[in-house]
Formats: C-alpha cells, sequence, structure tokens
C-alpha cells in the first residue's frame, strides 16, 4: 500500500478549507441580497399602496363641485369633521377602524375665494404618525355667465 505524503494531503485540506470559505462568503453575500430585496419589495408594496390612496382621494377632492363631504359617499368608512376626512387601513391596507388601523389617511378642503379650493392628502403611519405621502393641489371651478345673471 502506498501512503500519500503529509504535504500533498495538507495541500489537499487547504484546498478544501479555502473552499468552504469562498463558498460561506459566497452565501452571505447572497442571503444579505436576499433580504434586501425582500425588504424593497414590501416598502415598495407599500408606497404602491399609499400612491392608489392618496390619488383616489386626491380625484374626488380635485372636482371642483365637491366638497368634503362627498369624501363620505365614496368611502362611507371615512370620518368626517368639518373640512377634514379620515380613513384608516390595517397592514395590508384594507380599510378598518381606527382602533385596528396601521395607516391613517387625512383629506382636508378650504375654500380659498369663490370659485378656488384649496385641498390636501396625507397618508401616515398610525403608530409613528410618519408621514408616508403627501399630495396637495387646488381645484377652480370655472366661473358661468349663468351665475353673472
Amino acid at each position: 500500500m502506498k501512503k500519500i505524503p503529509a504535504s500533498r494531503s495538507n495541500l489537499l485540506l487547504m484546498e478544501m478549507i479555502i473552499s468552504v470559505l469562498l463558498f460561506s462568503f459566497a452565501s452571505a453575500v447572497c442571503l444579505q441580497i436576499f433580504v434586501k430585496a425582500s425588504l424593497l419589495s414590501k416598502d415598495t408594496a407599500e408606497l404602491d399602496a399609499v400612491v392608489r390612496y392618496a390619488s383616489s382621494a386626491a380625484e374626488i377632492l380635485s372636482q371642483p363641485e365637491h366638497t368634503i363631504e362627498h369624501f363620505k359617499t365614496f368611502y362611507p368608512e371615512a370620518s368626517v369633521e368639518e373640512q377634514e376626512a379620515y380613513l384608516w387601513f390595517d397592514e395590508v391596507f384594507n380599510i378598518c377602524t381606527r382602533e385596528e388601523a396601521a395607516y391613517e389617511m387625512q383629506a382636508a378642503s378650504s375654500p380659498k375665494d369663490g370659485h378656488t379650493t384649496i385641498w390636501s392628502v396625507i397618508i401616515r403611519r398610525s403608530n409613528s404618525l410618519e408621514e408616508l405621502y403627501r399630495l396637495e393641489g387646488t381645484a377652480y371651478r370655472q366661473h358661468t355667465l349663468l351665475e353673472d345673471q
């Protein structure tokens, strides 16, 4: 029986150790990439839902003939107080009660003059009140000849 010289077995052992270390390093890098991608996907889904709801509310408020009371007709679950409306969402952006809410939307509308209305929509996290998205705008109701008479 032939014996493998010690120097060759030591070299083989060193190669295996280096291979395992490289594989471990590559695995750690790949794991970090997957975790980052998962977090980015979650943040993107959250921002997408926030933008959709804010755009929907802005579409309602940007109509010059609509007041904040019209918000209640589109969202019956909303709480309307004077010139503001509030709507609450859970973690997956289903409309819910204030107690169960993870997010809240505040829509406000106020007349500037006889024909101009200023509106804003703010969506924030309920627990930290961190503002996630804000839309502001102005609605102008065209002056017509029938209104002059």
